[in-house]
């Protein structure tokens, strides 16, 4: 029997676990807004505006049969899913093509309540909060070289800004860098980069910006937080669905590797 719906987690589809699983059913949560209301004399009463940042997590719930009669052997393969699922990682559905969550972890897992009931159906409930959002499956990435190059990112999606992670491969000396990302920039002086070392631009928990640098041939990152200037943003972002203007600066010339994934409600 051929499930009409695959999920597959951490790279492995769900009904590849047992011949005798069949899944009957994905469900994805609705968008949860948060709403802030603010006072404006100008408008005589209260202004209300969408939060770029309301989507606070999302939730996927799998719903599955085990056509298994045997007591000990619809248990033992009931854990085997829920092993599957305590891995987290992330998780693709084919009903949402091209597109995953990321950062997923298990919520709720599968329960047998009673060997008499052995066709009740089963129940997984997968979320995530740290992106919460379906991404794009495949990164726009955007390559620039020079001391000063510019282009564009083209993000897909339909909701929100991207988080911008940024590679940067010094080509000779590099002591000084700013890259700026739409409204967003990262600045750092006094960088002791030298020809073939990297930069990089990521995010701590995909939300903190971290940035590190490690020498060629070396494996050690370490942090250059301390080198960031006062006027740089919290982090790097692009809207998505849209094109956004990627500048940077250096003193010396750089390869530079600008990624972001779209987000999709």
């Amino acid at each position: 029997m051929r499930s009409r719906y695959r999920v597959r987690l951490a790279g492995v589809h769900m009904d590849s676990l047992d011949n005798d699983l069949l899944i009957l059913d994905v469900q994805h949560s609705e968008p949860e807004f948060q709403i802030t209301e603010n006072r404006n004399a100008a408008l005589a009463g209260y202004d209300f505006r969408t939060d770029n940042a309301y989507f606070r997590k999302t939730t996927v719930t799998v719903t599955f049969e085990l056509h298994i009669y045997d007591v000990a052997r619809r248990n033992a393969v009931c854990q085997k899913v829920n092993e599957w699922a305590a891995a987290g990682g992330s998780l693709a559905t084919n009903d949402r093509t091209d597109q995953i969550l990321r950062n997923v972890r298990c919520e709720k897992y599968a329960s047998i309540a009673s060997a008499k009931n052995w066709t009740d159906p089963l129940t997984l409930v997968f979320a995530t909060t740290y992106v919460p959002y379906w991404q794009s499956s495949a990164e726009s990435v955007l390559n620039l070289s020079g001391k000063a190059p510019k282009g564009t990112l083209k993000l897909d999606g339909n909701t929100g800004e991207a988080l911008v992670s940024v590679e940067v491969t010094a080509k000779a000396n590099i002591t000084s860098f700013k890259i700026t990302v739409g409204d967003t920039n990262v600045e750092l002086k006094g960088l002791s980069l030298k020809n073939g070392d990297k930069l990089v631009i990521d995010y701590a928990r995909s939300r903190y910006l971290r940035i590190r640098m490690n020498e060629k041939n070396s494996d050690k990152m370490t942090s250059v937080m301390s080198l960031l200037q006062p006027k740089s943003t919290d982090v790097l972002k692009a809207p998505c669905g849209e094109k956004t203007s990627v500048n940077i600066s250096a003193n010396n010339k750089i390869t530079a590797s600008i990624k972001a994934r779209g987000l999709w409600l």
